[in-house]
């Protein structure tokens, strides 16, 4: 296909290097934009979309980080031909605040609508035996919360989340699970602590307890209803986070 042949609305303005991501990756979901086409030049793209050239670079490293596409130094940026991988790596260092707030709180989005229902199967189908390890897991959850870095905390976290999962008896929910947590390093995880003067890391930790033990009663309870209510409890606590730890910036034209 032709590297200028696909039509591109001007972006929303106030998310508008996501919003240069979002139609690009339509395009090739859709099949506008199809494995080894040429994506337009910067050039073509700043002129189509109305936009700065640093909104059209940072768009485009976004989709690399995607793995969506890849620059050909000389050449410009084409549509990936392997595109199997759509795990996104928020850890590349060349991604402004911007782009890694809204790419957290879409994958939070995804996560609210794939752990909630998670949460609920879990109460319905958990064995006695995966309810006993659960709670084990959530005991190292609680040991190591003092130290947000310590990797024993975030395998506890992480294992918490995960064995949730498995008790859905359904093997697909725990890849799902899995690809949503590998795609947050611990680097990023980290910085989410990282400001004393804006977070009380005290009643955070209170907080993510109290979240993590009523998701667990619930679940232990068999109560469908609450099990899933308190997952989108917390869903809407980490949302927040981020949107305190991201705070928003106006993106250039």
């Amino acid at each position: 296909m032709a590297d200028s042949s696909i039509t591109l609305k001007h972006p929303r303005r106030i998310t508008l290097v996501a919003s240069i991501v979002e139609q690009l990756v339509e395009h090739i979901q859709n099949g506008s934009l199809q494995a080894g086409d040429k994506l337009p030049s910067e050039r073509q793209l700043m002129k189509m979309l109305g936009v700065g050239r640093s909104s059209v670079r940072e768009a485009l490293q976004g989709l690399v980080m995607m793995g969506l596409v890849e620059m050909r130094p000389g050449h410009g940026s084409y549509v990936k031909t392997n595109l199997h991988s759509f795990i996104p790596d928020l850890s590349k260092p060349h991604l402004s605040d911007n782009l890694q707030r809204e790419m957290r709180l879409q994958l939070i989005e995804a996560r609210r609508m794939i752990e909630v229902e998670i949460a609920g199967q879990a109460a319905s189908r958990a064995s006695q035996a995966q309810l006993k390890n659960w709670r084990a897991t959530f005991g190292d959850y609680v040991r190591y919360i003092d130290d947000f870095s310590d990797p024993r905390y975030l395998a506890a976290h992480a294992d918490f989340h995960l064995s949730l999962a498995d008790m859905t008896q359904n093997p697909f929910n725990v890849m799902l699970v899995k690809a949503a947590i590998q795609s947050v390093p611990q680097t990023l995880r980290e910085r989410e602590f990282s400001f004393p003067k804006s977070i009380d890391l005290q009643q955070l930790r209170e907080n993510q307890v109290k979240l993590h033990r009523d998701i667990q009663r619930a679940v232990v309870n068999q109560d469908v209803a609450e099990a899933r209510a308190t997952m989108q409890a917390h869903m809407d606590f980490e949302r927040n986070l981020v949107i305190k730890v991201y705070p928003a910036t106006g993106d250039d034209g």
